[in-house]
């Protein structure tokens, strides 16, 4: 069996003890390809492990619920028309045990690496496993800030390790970022090297998808942290602009056609406590007016995301209701289907109930298709307008480059969105057609509202509206753009009583004070508070 430890308790031992002595079968049906080359699921493998370490690359339990009770309504993406019952402190464990579980194991597979007769003939194994170590530490700083890092995950040497000391932000970017960079220069496309086979279920073993994912993971990061250490991010940007980036048509992630079985069932979360509709902020960034015949909008995504209200009108909810905003009806009762997320509506679209606001399409919501997204093709062009448009990284400022890359960003988010929904078994009503005509593409773009402006501050907040739209299945990205830039994406003033005011971090999980006071109070004061700026926050 593959190795899944808890970082830093004595009570993590008894746990420990217990998954050594059963057997850990991975979620979303990687169970199969998890399995020893001889297999045999008894001892620790380096395929085996692996493919576990690769397994958590998926979303972590609890991460989709925060993604809709608090993401989505702090980055403005999508709104709530009511209080989620959801508690935000119940909800973070699982994207922080995540990485701390696949860090241990990191630790353990890279020992088998090196006692193995054929360590030499491992490089690109070790490689994928600093890419997938680094991707998910950065991934997880940028929610909690500060965490254990260079002292965590290796409980197996011994008590002194059971309780971490947390590192500075500004030192995990660093070291992830030259964990990448040392992965890129060493990936080797040599004959000589041993392949995973099946058990390779990120890239199948394709190096040059893996040398763009680590590469273009290495630019995001690197334009995350460019205000607060602009000498490090620079030479960051400089290299990776110098090395293979995703291109047109690349969008990596988890996509379950391509896994045995999987499929990522997304409909929880946003029915129950999740009460979410198209909110006037993103409305507002896809149609010129508010003309419910929906005559005003020019985004090609629009009706791909959201769609009319059970009238057929397009009413979005407000950021910030006033006393005259109707009351939501929402759910379910007496056998009146007032929920736009029923999965009754896969037979019947038109349900009995009603619901006043506009919701998130129901396809959208309810296919189990659509890919968990590590970084897109969209994302990577508009990081490099926005380079292009500011002059960083030791690269002078061109308006026709951030322009080009802008309108590329654009193209690849609709093409991507118009493929997907296309593809989709379970949509018929209203199906989009499998790409925009070109057009509709060369119309949308040359919209008052998406042109690229001659002046370069407004053209950056363009830039960085477009990213934000197209983050619209990525929230927490959405919410690192946000967070980053000051505030700079789409936003309308929210509620006073809005629950993510101010929300600038997740709190650490209730373990941490159980197990790691200590180290947890050093760095926080002994008081768990979202407030908090991260680091590379302005």
């Amino acid at each position: 069996m593959q190795f899944r430890t808890i970082k830093n308790t004595p009570k993590s031992l008894v746990i420990l003890c217990a998954m050594v002595l059963g057997i850990y079968s991975c979620k979303k049906d990687f169970g199969d390809i998890n399995k020893a080359w001889d297999n045999k699921t008894y001892n620790a493998t380096i395929p085996a492990t692996y493919n576990y370490i690769a397994s958590t690359m998926q979303d972590a339990g609890g991460l989709g619920t925060i993604y809709t009770s608090f993401l989505y309504q702090s980055t403005q993406l999508a709104a709530q028309y009511a209080q989620s019952g959801y508690r935000l402190d119940n909800l973070v464990g699982g994207s922080w045990d995540s990485y701390y579980y696949a860090l241990s194991n990191y630790y353990k597979v890279m020992d088998l690496i090196a006692a193995s007769p054929d360590s030499s003939k491992m490089t690109n194994i070790r490689a994928m496993l600093k890419t997938l170590l680094a991707y998910k530490a950065l991934k997880t700083t940028t929610l909690f800030g500060d965490m254990p890092y260079s002292e965590a995950g290796k409980v197996f040497y011994g008590s002194a390790n059971f309780r971490p000391a947390y590192d500075a932000q500004s030192t995990i970017f660093s070291s992830a970022l030259d964990d990448l960079k040392w992965a890129i220069d060493n990936f080797s496309t040599s004959s000589d090297q041993i392949s995973l086979g099946a058990s390779e279920t990120v890239f199948n073993g394709d190096i040059t998808k893996w040398v763009k994912f680590a590469n273009s993971a290495r630019l995001r990061y690197a334009l995350i942290m460019h205000d607060k250490d602009v000498a490090k991010a620079d030479a960051v940007i400089a290299e990776a602009l110098g090395k293979p980036l995703l291109a047109a048509g690349d969008n990596y992630g988890f996509y379950p056609a391509n896994l045995p079985n999987a499929v990522y069932d997304r409909r929880g979360i946003y029915t129950g406590n999740s009460y979410v509709r198209m909110g006037s902020t993103m409305w507002h960034a896809m149609s010129s007016t508010d003309a419910a015949d929906g005559s005003g909008i020019y985004d090609l995504r629009t009706k791909i995301f959201f769609e009319p209200n059970r009238d057929g009108d397009w009413l979005p909810y407000p950021m910030n209701p006033g006393i005259s905003t109707p009351s939501e009806t929402g759910g379910n009762a007496g056998g009146i289907v007032n929920d736009p997320y029923d999965e009754s509506r896969l037979t019947t679209w038109v349900v009995s109930g009603v619901y006043k606001f506009a919701p998130l399409n129901f396809y959208y919501v309810a296919d189990k298709t659509f890919p968990q997204l590590f970084i897109t093709s969209a994302e990577v062009n508009f990081l490099k307008a926005e380079i292009y448009n500011r002059g960083i990284g030791g690269i002078a400022a061109n308006p026709a480059l951030a322009k080009q890359f802008y309108e590329e960003g654009i193209t690849e988010s609709v093409k991507f969105w118009y493929g997907l929904a296309n593809s989709s078994a379970i949509w018929t009503v209203n199906k989009p057609a499998s790409a925009p005509t070109a057009l509709e593409l060369t119309t949308m773009l040359s919209h008052p509202a998406v042109a690229y402006s001659a002046t370069p501050a407004t053209a950056l907040e363009q830039i960085y509206k477009q990213s934000w739209i197209a983050f619209f299945h990525q929230p927490l990205e959405a919410w690192n753009l946000q967070r980053r830039t000051g505030g700079k994406t789409p936003a309308e003033a929210l509620s006073p009583s809005s629950p993510v005011l101010n929300f600038n971090k997740l709190i650490y999980p209730t373990s941490e004070t159980e197990s790691n006071y200590d180290n947890w109070k050093a760095v926080t004061g002994g008081t768990n508070d979202e407030k908090v700026k991260p680091w590379f926050m302005p």
